[in-house]
C-alpha cells in the first residue's frame, strides 16, 4: 500500500513538474484539483484599486502638508441677493394713476431718459362729478357765492347785535331816570313829612307824597328788570353772531377744500415723472384703455450713482455679522475666479470689497436676514452703472476671523460653529504682575510687619 502511494507521488511530480511549466510559471491548477480552487478564482483584484488606492494616499499627503503650512483661512458667512440702491429715492419708483380715468397719449416709450417734471401720460377723469370741461370754473363759482351768503349771514347777525345793544342802550337810561325819579319823590316824601309834622300840610299831602315814592320805587324796579332783559339779550345776539362766524368758517372751509381737490384732480390727470431717470417699464397698453386709481402705468429708474447689494442670510448666519464687516462680493455676468472659495479673499480675481452697512432687525418672513453692503472706499470700485444694473444678481460672504487651516479643516469636519467675532476688537489684557488692590494692601502689611519684626531683632 505504501509502495502504491509512493509511486502516485512519483508520477504527480513527473506530470507535473512540481507545480510549475517549463518556463517557470507557477499554476495552483497543477498542485491543487481545479475543483477546490472555484472560489479562489472567484475573488480577483480589480486593476484599478492599485492606482486608486496610490491617488487617495497622495491625495491625503498633500492635504496633511497644506494643513500645517503656517497659512490662514477667513471664516466667512455666505448668502446671495440682489444689487440695489442704499438711499430709497435712488431706487426704481413707481408711477402710479391717481384717479379713474382714460388714458388719452403717452409721451414716452420704454427706454426713454426723463428729467424730473416731465409728462408721461395725460388721462382723462370719468368721474361723473368732473365730466365737465370746465368744472374747476363751476366749483369756484359755488365756493365764492357759499362765501358771499356766508357774509351775509354773519352780517345780519351783526345788526341784531347792534340792535340788541341799542335796546340795552335805552333800558339803562330808562332805569337811571327812574332812580333819578325815586330820589326826588323821597326829597318831597322827607320835606312832606317836615312839614306835616310842624302842622303846615295836611296828613293827605304826607301820605300823597308817600305813594308818589312807592310809585317810583316800582318804576325803578321794572326798568332794571328791561335792563337785565336787554343785557341778556345782548349776550344771545353775541353768541349767535360766534355761531354764525363759526359756521361760515366751516361752510367756507369746505368750500375751498372741494375747489382744491378739484383743482388737484385736474392736475393728476396729467402723470408726470418724480425723478429723472430712465422709463423701465410701461405696464398699460396704450391709448383709450381705462384705468383705475392705484393703477401701475410705469417704473423709472432714477439716474444716480447711488449702489448697493442686499444679501439675505440664515438667522444663524446673521447673529455673528454685526455693522463694519467688510465683504467680499461677486456679481452676476462679472467673470471671478476663487481658487479656495472665500477662504483666501487675497488671491481670488474678480471680486469687489464692500462694507456691511444695514443688517435688519427681524427676518423677511422666511428666516432670512437682509444685509445691506455699500462699496468699500478703501478696495476697487464697482463696476459701472450701466453695466451693474439694479437686481442683478450677487453672491456675498461676509470676513470673520482668520484662523489656521487645520483648525478649519477640525471644525468643517466635526461641525462646529464658525468663531463669534469680537465686536468692536476690544479685549482686556492683563498684565503677569497684576494684583488685586485687596490683595496688594494684605501683601504690604505683611512686608511691614516683616520688617518690623527684623527692626525688633
Amino acid at each position: 500500500m505504501a509502495s502504491t502511494i509512493t509511486s502516485e507521488k512519483k508520477q504527480a511530480t513527473t506530470l507535473h513538474g512540481n507545480g510549475h511549466h517549463g518556463n517557470g510559471a507557477f499554476h495552483l491548477e497543477n498542485v491543487v484539483p481545479y475543483y477546490y480552487t472555484t472560489a479562489l478564482r472567484l475573488v480577483k483584484v480589480p486593476k484599478l484599486a492599485q492606482p486608486l488606492a496610490r491617488s487617495v494616499a497622495v491625495l491625503m499627503t498633500v492635504a496633511l502638508i497644506i494643513a500645517f503650512i503656517p497659512n490662514t483661512w477667513q471664516q466667512n458667512v455666505g448668502g446671495s441677493g440682489i444689487v440695489t440702491s442704499f438711499a430709497p429715492d435712488a431706487r426704481p419708483q413707481t408711477i402710479d394713476a391717481q384717479i379713474d380715468g382714460r388714458i388719452v397719449k403717452w409721451y414716452v416709450y420704454e427706454g426713454a431718459l426723463v428729467k424730473k417734471g416731465d409728462t408721461i401720460a395725460q388721462l382723462r377723469d370719468i368721474d361723473t362729478k368732473y365730466l365737465a370741461g370746465n368744472f374747476v370754473e363751476l366749483q369756484s363759482a359755488v365756493r365764492n357765492n357759499t362765501a358771499s351768503e356766508q357774509e351775509l349771514e354773519i352780517v345780519q347777525a351783526q345788526n341784531k347785535v347792534l340792535q340788541a345793544e341799542q335796546k340795552y342802550a335805552a333800558a339803562l337810561a330808562t332805569a337811571e331816570n327812574a332812580r333819578f325819579a325815586v330820589e326826588i319823590a323821597k326829597v318831597r316824601f322827607y320835606r312832606a313829612d317836615s312839614l306835616e309834622k310842624q302842622g303846615l300840610i295836611a296828613r293827605r299831602d304826607l301820605e300823597s307824597a308817600r305813594l308818589s315814592v312807592q310809585k317810583e320805587e316800582a318804576e325803578y324796579a321794572k326798568a332794571m328788570a328791561q335792563v337785565r332783559v336787554e343785557r341778556q339779550a345782548v349776550k344771545n345776539a353775541e353768541a349767535e353772531l360766534g355761531a354764525k362766524r363759526r359756521k361760515a368758517q366751516a361752510v367756507v372751509a369746505k368750500a375751498d377744500l372741494e375747489l382744491g381737490n378739484v383743482s388737484v384732480r385736474k392736475d393728476l390727470a396729467t402723470i408726470i415723472s418724480p425723478v429723472d431717470g430712465q422709463v423701465t417699464r410701461i405696464a398699460q397698453a396704450g391709448a383709450a384703455q381705462n384705468v383705475k386709481k392705484g393703477d401701475r402705468l410705469a417704473i423709472i429708474t432714477p439716474t444716480t450713482d447711488d449702489i448697493a447689494a442686499e444679501i439675505f442670510v440664515s438667522s444663524l448666519d446673521a447673529a455673528i455679522i454685526d455693522t463694519g464687516r467688510p465683504v467680499r462680493l461677486q456679481f452676476a455676468g462679472f467673470p471671478a475666479i476663487q481658487p479656495f472659495g472665500a477662504g483666501m479673499p487675497n488671491i481670488s480675481v474678480g471680486t469687489f470689497g464692500g462694507i456691511v452697512s444695514v443688517i435688519d432687525a427681524v427676518d423677511d418672513g422666511s428666516g432670512k436676514y437682509r444685509v445691506l453692503v455699500r462699496p468699500d472706499p478703501n478696495d476697487k470700485p464697482w463696476p459701472n452703472r450701466a453695466y451693474l444694473r439694479q437686481g442683478t444678481e450677487v453672491s456675498g460672504w461676509v470676513m470673520l476671523n482668520e484662523v489656521s487651516l487645520i483648525y478649519e479643516a477640525w471644525r468643517q469636519l466635526n461641525g462646529f460653529p464658525q468663531q463669534i467675532p469680537v465686536k468692536g476688537g476690544m479685549k482686556e489684557k492683563k498684565s503677569k504682575s497684576f494684583i488685586p488692590a485687596k490683595d496688594k494692601d494684605d501683601k504690604d502689611d505683611k512686608d511691614k510687619d516683616d520688617k518690623d519684626d527684623k527692626e525688633d531683632k
